[in-house]
């Protein structure tokens, strides 16, 4: 499952997403909608923040969705 499905099936907004992962930015919706994928700047996440994420979606979203997302934006198969 991507973080922009479960994101979807908790009905939450990205910036509840961010609060939930602890990001302290000005907007932690930027941030989580660069490691969703949706953004124009798209970003992988670090080894801390991929583990949060894991915890937090109680491994619905794996690191192997994630990379498996992410490899998809750099057309990488």
């Amino acid at each position: 499952m991507t973080l922009k499905e479960w994101k979807e099936e908790q009905g939450i907004s990205y910036y509840t997403l961010g609060q939930m992962l602890g990001i302290k930015s000005i907007n932690p919706a930027t941030n989580v909608q660069r490691y969703a994928l949706v953004s124009k700047e798209k970003r992988f996440p670090k080894p801390e923040m991929v583990l949060r994420i894991i915890k937090l979606t109680k491994g619905k979203v794996s690191i192997k969705d994630l990379y498996e997302e992410y490899w998809k934006t750099k057309g990488i198969k």
